[in-house]
């Protein structure tokens, strides 16, 4: 190679490691997913009418402790017993505020859009530091991030009204103060402040949506590995350290905190605790709650109900057994990443991934797998933070995953398979393939460049907001005359560069469609 390529591939390198290149980023992120907040009917696919819904009737009560069912409320489910309400009860605040002087439904929906757009670009910016935390090159942060700004399903799910932006700021969060917990404990000298906050923290995700559990046994049992290590297995050592680091705290400082526990354990006992002991689970089915035709009201549920109904009078059918669903769960997670959704306007049109994107994504993701068992001893050597990765990874997806196939089995229809729920797991999983890639091609810079190249522009056909663009048309904008404008302009002018293929496949590869 020579010497000026060489030169040219060194300056593109730090420029995709600079500060300049991640708000480059970022900014684009936000724009992108601006364009779908301003663009897409209401409401978008991901269970956005639900949210919505619930805000409004939250912000009926200025406490998230229900006696009972909400009048009106039943095509929400369970609303007094779901343990997964705490970003409804949140996003009613801002609600409260604007909504006596704005009355327009749209311009209410848009508002909230944009704060949840805000939520979600917060969180980028929380992963771009945890990234660096774990010691990844401020290049691979930025181009990580990049990545998956360009992941279709991202910025149309930062443009929801959905607490999966929430969470995803929340796990960012988490994962910080259980870096700093660590180090804490690797020095022997682990802080009651961030021992409290880190608790408090899991405790509220936890309540933002019931999906975080996995990470949050993840996180405790990191940390108690780490005690161990650290203290060389006498956990008698641990107490007197915190209590040590409690006593210099001003009495203002302990008073939030402790203040900060009690009202977090008291939702989490307001919520899981009840449940737990009159219905015997955290999560109760709806008709333990309410009845059968007060919860028939809820879709999801009826739409189960119904298919499980169904299923009991046909009989013995055939079935997936675990292992064939894994490998037909992993396809609809790729697909439901890279393919486009609208919602129930024009009930929930599916149109598949954009095929050069798909495929690429397909092949970092097996790519990066492969990798990373060859070189595992290397990869996880040294750095216990992407050993905390891989488990909290590996144990939220593996709930995921029974969650799906208990549901398969009470209904035989392949549900919950959404795409969106690995978005949490994705930045975290990066830099584990990321080191292994490295460790891969050590010794080549110039050739790691050339592939990361090649990578963004098979992301950049159809990646993010092209992807929206690309296989909408005007039934999916607001019925806006400037809105359906400015998209017809757009998918005029992306067409042409854009390999987007039919948005009807018949290839056997595309046999969810």
């Amino acid at each position: 190679m020579s010497v000026v390529m060489k030169a040219v591939l060194s300056r593109i390198t730090d420029f995709l490691g600079s500060r300049r290149f991640f708000w480059v980023v970022l900014g684009f992120f936000i724009f992108e997913a601006v364009w779908i907040a301003l663009s897409a009917l209401y409401p978008q696919a991901f269970d956005e009418d639900f949210h919505f819904g619930l805000i409004k009737t939250y912000s009926h009560y200025w406490l998230p402790f229900l006696s009972g069912q909400p009048p009106y409320a039943d095509a929400y489910g369970a609303v007094a017993r779901d343990p997964s309400y705490l970003y409804q009860y949140l996003m009613s605040f801002p609600y409260r505020c604007f909504a006596p002087f704005v009355h327009s439904q749209t311009a209410q929906v848009i508002i909230l859009r944009l704060v949840n757009v805000a939520l979600f670009g917060s969180g980028l910016v929380l992963f771009r530091r945890l990234l660096l935390r774990a010691r990844v090159s401020q290049a691979f942060s930025n181009v990580s991030l990049l990545i998956f700004a360009l992941i279709p399903i991202a910025p149309q799910l930062a443009a929801h009204i959905n607490y999966d932006n929430l969470l995803f700021l929340l796990i960012a969060w988490v994962c910080l103060l259980t870096f700093r917990a660590a180090d804490e404990l690797q020095k022997r000298k682990p802080a009651a402040r961030t021992f409290l906050t880190l608790a408090a923290i899991c405790l509220f995700a936890s309540q933002v949506k019931y999906a975080f559990v996995p990470i949050f046994l993840g996180v405790v049992l990191f940390l108690a590995f780490m005690t161990y290590r650290s203290f060389n297995g006498k956990w008698g050592k641990l107490w007197p350290a915190v209590c040590a680091s409690w006593r210099p705290l001003g009495r203002w400082p302990k008073v939030v905190l402790l203040a900060t526990i009690v009202i977090s354990l008291g939702l989490l006992v307001q919520r899981d605790g009840y449940n737990l002991v009159k219905y015997h689970s955290f999560t109760p089915n709806c008709a333990r709650v309410l009845s059968v035709q007060s919860c028939m009201a809820y879709s999801p549920w009826a739409s189960n109900y119904a298919k499980h109904q169904a299923l009991k009078s046909a009989g013995p059918v055939g079935r997936y057994n675990p292992i064939s669903y894994l490998a037909v769960w992993f396809y609809w997670m790729w697909y439901r990443l890279f393919f486009a959704v609208n919602g129930p306007a024009s009930s929930f049109t599916n149109y598949p991934p954009l095929p050069l994107l798909s495929a690429a994504g397909a092949i970092v993701g097996i790519s990066g797998i492969v990798v990373v068992i060859i070189w595992r001893r290397r990869v996880f050597l040294g750095n216990p933070y992407f050993a905390f990765f891989l488990l909290a990874s590996a144990l939220y997806v593996l709930s995921l995953w029974i969650d799906g196939y208990s549901q398969y089995r009470y209904t035989n229809d392949l549900v919950t398979m959404n795409g969106r729920y690995l978005l949490p797991i994705l930045l975290l999983l990066a830099p584990v393939a990321g080191k292994a890639f490295s460790v891969a091609f050590r010794g080549t810079p110039a050739r790691k460049t050339i592939i990361t190249l090649v990578v963004l522009l098979l992301f950049l056909q159809g990646g993010g907001v092209l992807t929206f663009i690309s296989r909408s048309d005007a039934s999916w904008d607001w019925p806006n005359s400037a809105v359906v404008k400015l998209n017809d302009a757009a998918r005029k002018i992306t067409g042409p560069v854009i390999v987007d293929g039919s948005k009807y496949y018949t290839t056997r590869i595309w046999f969810f469609n």
